[in-house]
């Protein structure tokens, strides 16, 4: 079944088995690893000609804001001066978010633009591995001045800076699932709270989004099936199905796998390749018009097309996408 393939666990990409081991290693060992298998290459070099460096290994430094994991694999999200990214690995950090890593990552063979094929090889703390000298200040300097208020962080722009561990977010998202369908047992709905939110990190979609569409489509009904014969959850057509290796649309994994990577698809081919922080409203309701109708039809009419099934279906989705984001 070709589709296990690709679904090992909650977000495996087809690579090569990894050394990663949970706790960060020690820094000799790290810079001696770093040397011999990564690449320096800087991640807009890489962005740019993805293909070219697909296998090789690099370094990603940043913060570690957070971390999935099942009984197959985890995610673990390291959060850069140019963006978030999500690495597979094989199992979830031990160390807590906020901490500074720098990680040896390897770029699998599906890496696109945005690096979503990525797998941690090995980590180590940043501060570790490039302690800062103590500041020397001259003899004579004036004494520093102590502000009494300093300016806020995040919190005054409207981000927040809690963190939430993975399982906390399962959490939150199962029990969301099973209000939508009471009928789900426990562990049905575990299975998919762990889906949409590790697929959705994975292609780098937000998790309400995916569950807005999956609402729409099934209201959360594993072996939902059409009249004109979608099947499961994000009611995959057969032909669709195959087309993103999927060949068991009632499987609860392998139907939200490829309706994210559906949904990824449409996002991208409507807007252009736009990155998340820079898609409109408009670009969303094409997006959700293609995968309810086709991007063929969209494409035809030049907009949403002018179906009255498809108009109601963007509206509803939009809808809820936008009651899940608390937005008005």
């Amino acid at each position: 079944m070709k589709s296990r393939i690709y679904i090992i666990a909650l977000l495996s990409c087809l690579l090569a088995s990894s050394v990663f081991a949970a706790p960060p290693i020690a820094v000799k060992d790290y810079v001696a690893l770093r040397k011999k298998i990564a690449t320096k290459v800087t991640l807009s070099t890489i962005k740019a000609e993805p293909r070219s460096y697909q296998g090789k290994v690099i370094e990603i430094k940043g913060m570690l804001t957070g971390s999935l994991s099942s009984s197959q694999g985890a995610v673990v999200i390291i959060s850069t001066d140019d963006g978030s990214y999500s690495l597979a690995a094989d199992s979830p950090p031990t160390q807590t978010p906020g901490a500074q890593l720098a990680c040896l990552v390897k770029i699998g063979e599906r890496s696109t633009l945005s690096l979503s094929d990525l797998r941690l090889v090995a980590c180590t703390y940043l501060a570790e591995l490039e302690p800062r000298r103590p500041e020397v200040k001259p003899e004579n300097a004036a004494p520093t001045t102590v502000r009494a208020n300093p300016p806020r962080g995040p919190e005054s722009r409207g981000v927040t800076t809690n963190h939430i561990t993975g399982e906390e977010l399962v959490a939150v998202y199962k029990k969301a699932i099973k209000r939508f369908n009471s009928r789900l047992s426990e562990r049905q709905a575990d299975t998919i709270a762990r889906s949409v939110i590790g697929f959705s990190l994975r292609y780098k979609l937000d998790a309400r989004l995916v569950c807005a569409v999956i609402l729409a489509e099934s209201h959360f009904r594993i072996e939902a099936t059409s009249r004109s014969g979608a099947q499961g959850l994000g009611q995959l057509m057969p032909s669709t199905a195959a087309g993103l290796g999927v060949d068991d649309a009632y499987d609860p994994v392998q139907n939200i796998y490829g309706s994210v990577r559906y949904v990824k698809g449409m996002l991208d081919r409507m807007s252009g390749n736009k990155k998340w922080n820079e898609l409109t409203w408009y670009d969303l309701s094409l997006a959700l018009a293609a995968y309810n109708a086709g991007p063929n039809a969209v494409r035809k009419h030049g907009g949403v097309p002018p179906y009255k099934e498809t108009q109601n279906y963007v509206r509803r989705v939009t809808s809820i996408y936008k009651q899940l984001c608390g937005v008005k």
